[in-house]
């Protein structure tokens, strides 16, 4: 339970993050540039083992980590497409409803049984996303770009589940750490080419405020995915349990930050869900 708790606390303090680097008007790609950056190495100090390029290319889980790498940052740029083009609303209920594919696959692919109350569960779960991030005024969709939201789901939903096949072929046994600064570090790496292909100054990367944000940033990013891989391994749980526990957890969080931090005002469609999500977490873990 405490990777749980820790894997949603993390992945909560990504969207402080965020809410912070807008604030101080950061440029998001190089915060996340140097996000990436940081998240790999943390893998690399915090892994028991020795890092050598041929041992690493030879590992079974060599090419889902690069596939995966290059999803991170894909699905970001997405996320700020979306967010411009499609509008602000469409593209968070994208994002956050993404927890299904996941969800659908572990059931679908390693035959987690489903019964009764694990799929109010999930009915609860998947309710409490959609009403705690309703807003009574949307921004205005722009149809033309109704593909974007629709790609954002897929996408996100798809590095999930990806994470899932990852963590139930290769890393059940260990070898996280190593995972995961593979993974960030091809993040990294393509979030470069993208810099270079926009021909952006890379000096920019070295400013204090993108230097200290991305760091931050880099840090729960690692946290959020160590321990959604440490809960899938350790936790007695099925897979799509733990991701509805972690998602719904982390919209919950979310919600309960904005108020306390950043002064959101909440409407009772939006209490509802946040009832709904702790009602849903109960079922799920009993």
């Amino acid at each position: 339970m405490l990777n749980l708790l820790f894997a949603i606390l993390s992945s909560a303090g990504i969207f402080i993050c965020f809410k912070y680097l807008e604030k101080f008007k950061v440029d998001i790609l190089l915060a996340i540039i140097v996000n990436y950056i940081t998240a790999a190495f943390c893998g690399y100090f915090l892994s028991n083992s020795d890092f050598h390029i041929q041992s690493i290319i030879d590992k079974p889980w060599f090419t889902p980590s690069i596939i995966i790498g290059i999803l991170f940052i894909v699905v970001f740029f997405i996320i700020g497409k979306s967010t411009q083009k499609a509008g602000l609303s469409v593209t968070t209920l994208a994002s956050k409803m993404s927890f299904v594919l996941p969800m659908i696959f572990s059931i679908a692919y390693y035959n987690e049984q489903l019964n009764v109350q694990k799929t109010i569960g999930f009915f609860l779960a998947i309710s409490a996303v959609l009403l705690s991030i309703y807003k009574e005024k949307h921004d205005t969709l722009n149809r033309k770009y109704i593909w974007l939201p629709i790609l954002l789901f897929f996408g996100a939903g798809t590095v999930d589940s990806l994470v899932k096949f990852a963590q139930e072929e290769f890393l059940s046994s260990g070898g996280k750490e190593e995972f995961s600064t593979l993974l960030f570090a091809i993040a990294a790496i393509a979030g470069f080419i993208a810099l270079l292909i926009k021909k952006e100054n890379l000096l920019k990367l070295f400013q204090a405020k993108i230097l200290i944000g991305g760091c931050i940033l880099g840090l729960v990013n690692y946290g959020s995915l160590y321990f959604l891989i440490a809960s899938l391994n350790e936790s007695r749980f099925d897979s799509s349990v733990v991701f509805s526990i972690i998602n719904i957890g982390i919209v919950a969080l979310s919600v309960v930050i904005g108020i306390g931090i950043f002064k959101e005002k909440l409407n009772k469609i939006n209490v509802l869900g946040i009832v709904l999500a702790f009602i849903a977490i109960f079922i799920l873990t009993n």
